[in-house]
């Protein structure tokens, strides 16, 4: 996501004022550093910290807040409202469904505020990734290559991020609005 954070995300939050912004799956921060260009902008990360201690890495930054663990978890508990959400943890329908579902159900999103999906396109909009797969239930898993974590086949139903966002918003269609927008796609759902 780091390159959408410098030429999409970022310039838009600056263009809305927002201030309160929650990135889900930081990786190594590098979008978080971006979006902490804008002095007026503190972020949540909910992440694993799998693959670097963020927590040590923003020590001493006072508008960053690291809630490590996974997202369908530390969504349960994080206090919200947040003006702008970035989703790119788990890659998988599963996740990403339940997540949107979590921030709609506790109020996490601010009214009149945005959430980004990362990986809507291919690889992974149509089909699921597993980081952890054992915390996935059974009935949610596709087959999928053990060197990768990938399911095997791409499409089907309840399979990858952007059927996950499809499905959200058509399960509560007139209760919600979305637009899809990026290289080749910019579609109302």
């Amino acid at each position: 996501m780091i390159f959408f954070a410098d030429t999409v995300v970022k310039p838009y939050i600056a263009a809305n004022g927002y201030r309160r912004v929650c990135v889900i799956g930081a990786s190594f921060g590098l979008t978080t550093d971006k979006l902490l260009e804008l002095d007026s902008v503190s972020v949540d990360i909910i992440d694993p910290c799998l693959g670097a201690d963020l927590r040590m890495k923003y020590r001493d930054d006072e508008r960053v807040q690291v809630h490590k663990g996974i997202s369908l978890e530390i969504l349960q508990r994080i206090s919200g409202p947040f003006d702008c959400i970035l989703i790119d943890g788990d890659h998988n329908w599963y996740t990403v469904y339940n997540e949107r579902r979590t921030i709609e159900e506790r109020g996490l999103l601010r009214q009149g505020g945005t959430i980004f999906f990362h990986d809507v396109s291919w690889p992974y909009g149509k089909r699921d990734m597993y980081y952890q797969p054992g915390l996935i239930p059974e009935e949610f898993i596709h087959p999928f290559r053990r060197d990768g974590s990938n399911a095997v086949h791409e499409g089907g139903p309840r399979n990858g991020v952007l059927t996950a966002v499809e499905d959200f918003f058509n399960d509560r269609r007139g209760s919600c609005s979305m637009t899809l927008q990026g290289p080749g796609v910019a579609r109302p759902l």
